[in-house]
């Protein structure tokens, strides 16, 4: 029978140059595993979505797997927890001069599809998060990102109850909390969460 493992080496040694398969299958086992324990905790879940997902997810995780190793992200990265480490801020804020940055590449340099940072604000569990651009308004100076919606230029959340979630300029100093999955709390930092495989394919697309 074959084994999980055996599986990812395949995959890496017909797939993966310049890279140690070695790593390549330890990052898919982690992905596949995570994902795994993601469906089997969803409720409600009907068998048609569940077998779409099931026969992409050697697909996704393998492009994912590559794609951290191959990353340029500036943060350390965690082979054996599929995951990405770096100083954690004693608070998660937004600086007095985001707004502006974040309008200035709005109007300059942003594309569909570029990965941006989203932090939420909100206690009990504050969070940076992964989203990516699906549209872009120039003229009423808005854009909306595929799972947290609409967003001014200057980054605040146009959505109902999305008063302290917002968008920023995507950067190796903004994108940290979103990579290694920071998070807090009313007291302060709290433990890493763990990012799903949509932000990890969403993590590998960021050049910096």
């Amino acid at each position: 029978m074959t084994q999980q493992g055996d599986i990812f080496q395949q995959l890496s040694l017909a797939s993966v140059s310049g890279v140690s398969a070695a790593a390549f299958a330890e990052i898919c086992t982690a992905l596949y595993e995570r994902e795994l324990l993601h469906l089997s905790q969803l409720q409600q879940i009907n068998t048609a979505f569940l077998q779409r997902r099931l026969q992409s997810l050697p697909y996704h995780v393998k492009n994912a797997a590559r794609g951290m190793l191959e990353s340029d992200a500036p943060y350390t990265l965690d082979i054996q927890n599929a995951s990405w480490q770096a100083a954690q801020k004693r608070r998660l804020a937004v600086t007095p001069s985001q707004p502006q940055k974040l309008a200035r590449w709005l109007n300059h340099g942003a594309r569909l599809g570029d990965t941006v940072p989203i932090y939420d604000l909100r206690l009990p569990i504050q969070q940076a998060r992964l989203d990516s651009i699906d549209r872009i308004d120039h003229q009423q100076q808005r854009l909306h990102c595929n799972m947290h919606g609409w967003f001014s230029f200057t980054g605040e959340c146009l959505e109902p109850d999305h008063d302290q979630v917002y968008l920023l300029k995507p950067d190796a100093t903004t994108l940290a909390p979103a990579f290694c999955g920071h998070q807090w709390n009313h007291k302060g930092r709290i433990d890493p969460r763990t990012l799903g495989l949509r932000e990890v394919l969403l993590a590998t697309r960021v050049e910096f």
